[in-house]
């Protein structure tokens, strides 16, 4: 059985430190078989493996081909839970008759505050955490392809200056030659695929072969294009729409976007593209040394989209609790965490909607309380409710003197937001078009505010059919996602309060007391399942956000508040997963 200063969470300790410890960590004894502790429950107690083996069984559903480790001793497990105060994501199971070290949450996190130097062990024990349970396809060889038209000055130095960004998150990647003479076309795609399955079966993971292509010449790579690999494509004026058309529709299974260079045109009904001005091109052109991402920030973001290095963010649901949203983003911002994709349902999806328009949390946190931070801003009561309580013509102006006609694609930066088609019984997912609409549709609450009719649809609150629409951040190429949930919990009254039971059941039973009935009982839905479906992401952020506070728009500041204070405390450990991200 290992001694406690054997294992190596603890190496960083002195030996009266670990004396001392010794004293006051209890063991804990497992027979084979025994439950440890079960997924979904709260986390409880760190534990190191002093003798024997731990299994830890994850969800498949979460998990999906992740099959689990085997713990032996001088490893531990439950830190995550402690960390993060999120349940714990997988199930551990004594696999022999096992002894383990023990500290509970308290003890634990009390230990961490006396001994800085343990802060070291966890961060490196975070980061390997991550890497191991990040299982994207950017961990094979990939393929990348830069279209644009031949021969072109400004598109030469866009693939060059691209390709140092890509190196640097990606080192060992290359830039191919398409060598494709006429005379012997089936000899030279021979070679071209031997090439590239080369590539595919030696290069490590991560790295990525780029080609430079025509249009004309992308045909040739379409059968050779995988689902991790991508094509750039370079808007010039050379490129009419049916060209762009034509270069999305031969990119096989291969991930597609687009790169205007300068500018993008106002109001384009279509997705999101990036843009990079002549301006910012020249200067990372004319640069030596390292790559600066704060320098070019839009080839940054390109670079990083080819290599899976984006930082995905799913908003939750929640009503006036999303408030919260804003302060997570705003300290995210401060730190340094590029805010690459946003997605989110309901106030999680009018929030990452505004701080795109804005492109600014501060901004962003100033349009919100403007036009949403009160009760008397969002509530228009019907005299006789019909198919909703209130109007809706509140939001919907604001909505409209927000973003006017903005669509998706003149926004800062790429989002997604979740509403449920209830003529269609699906989920919908906006991602292009008007905003407008999408934002009345992804916080249209049932019973509280009219469906919408967009695009053939008859939508409502996504909350419905996703209140952490953590798995839309798959639509995109990020390497590290961020789930914030502002629904832990919908209690309403502690246990053993009858006094608090006995005041929620008066206000329900007052005139108009549905409105407690339906914020009450919308709660309990938003908060059953948030925490499963967040748990999918690779760090988790809880504000913790009181439960009356659901439907009180006048406790905007407060609220605000309550998301910067949660991300300050998990600010840390986030940088690390970043960093761990973009030098893995």
């Amino acid at each position: 059985m290992l001694d406690l200063g054997d294992v190596p969470f603890f190496a960083e300790l002195s030996a009266a430190s670990l004396a001392r410890l010794s004293r006051e960590m209890p063991r804990r004894e497992y027979a084979q078989g025994d439950i440890i502790v079960r997924i979904g429950e709260v986390g409880r107690s760190f534990q190191a493996v002093a003798r024997g083996v731990v299994r830890v069984l994850p969800d498949p559903g979460i998990d999906g081909d992740w099959r689990g480790v085997m713990l032996g001793p001088g490893q531990v497990f439950g830190e995550m839970s402690l960390f993060s105060g999120m349940p714990v994501s997988a199930t551990l199971v004594a696999a022999r008759d096992t002894v383990t070290w023990s500290l509970d949450g308290p003890a634990f996190l009390a230990l961490l505050e006396r001994e800085p130097a343990l802060h070291r062990s966890l961060t490196r024990l975070l980061i390997e955490r991550l890497r191991n349970r990040t299982r994207h396809e950017a961990r094979r060889p990939g393929l990348a392809v830069i279209v644009g038209v031949p021969h072109g000055p400004v598109v030469r130095h866009f693939v060059d200056t691209v390709m140092r960004a890509v190196r640097c998150y990606a080192p060992g990647s290359e830039l191919g030659v398409l060598a494709l003479e006429a005379s012997d076309a089936r000899s030279a795609q021979a070679r071209l695929r031997a090439r590239i399955d080369h590539w595919r079966q030696h290069a490590a993971g991560g790295q990525y072969l780029v080609f430079h292509a025509t249009p004309g010449e992308l045909p040739l790579l379409t059968p050779l294009l995988q689902g991790a690999d991508v094509v750039v494509s370079l808007v010039t004026p050379e490129l009419d729409e049916d060209g762009l058309h034509r270069i999305a529709s031969s990119a096989g299974l291969a991930d597609v976007t687009r790169v205007y260079l300068d500018a993008r045109p106002a109001g384009d009904p279509g997705r999101w593209s990036f843009c990079v001005a002549h301006d910012e091109l020249h200067r990372a052109r004319e640069a030596r040394g390292r790559w600066d991402r704060t320098q070019y920030p839009n080839l940054d973001s390109i670079a990083r989209y080819m290599t899976f290095k984006e930082v995905g963010i799913a908003l939750s649901s929640g009503a006036a609790r999303g408030f919260a949203h804003v302060g997570v983003l705003q300290v995210l911002e401060e730190r340094g965490v590029p805010l690459d994709y946003l997605c989110g349902t309901s106030m999680g999806g009018i929030t990452a909607l505004t701080v795109a328009r804005c492109g600014d949390t501060r901004e962003a946190e100033r349009f919100l309380q403007s036009f949403l931070g009160g009760n008397r801003k969002i509530r228009d009561t019907r005299l006789l409710p019909g198919i909703s309580l209130f109007g809706g013509h509140k939001i919907a102006r604001a909505a409209s003197e927000t973003f006017g006609s903005c669509t998706f694609a003149d926004l800062s930066r790429p989002v997604a937001v979740v509403a449920a088609d209830i003529a269609g019984g699906e989920r919908a997912v906006l991602d292009r078009g008007r905003v407008a609409p999408a934002v009345l549709a992804t916080s249209a609450i049932p019973g509280f505010f009219p469906p919408i009719k967009h695009d053939g649809r008859v939508l409502v609150d996504g909350g419905i059919v996703s209140r952490v629409p953590v798995d839309v951040l798959n639509r995109r190429r990020c390497g590290l996602k961020i789930a914030v949930n502002v629904l832990p919990s919908a209690r309403q009254v502690p246990d053993g309060d009858p006094e608090r039971l006995e005041r929620l059941w008066e206000q329900m039973n007052r005139p108009l007391g549905l409105k407690r009935v339906f914020g009450n009982a919308w709660e309990l839905l938003g908060s059953w399942g948030s925490t499963l479906e967040a748990m999918r992401a690779d760090v988790v952020v809880a504000p913790d956000t009181p439960p009356r506070a659901g439907f009180d728009f006048d406790r905007f500041g407060e609220l605000v508040e309550r998301g910067r204070i949660a991300t300050r405390e998990r600010a840390d450990g986030i940088v690390d997963a970043l960093r761990a991200m973009l030098e893995g």
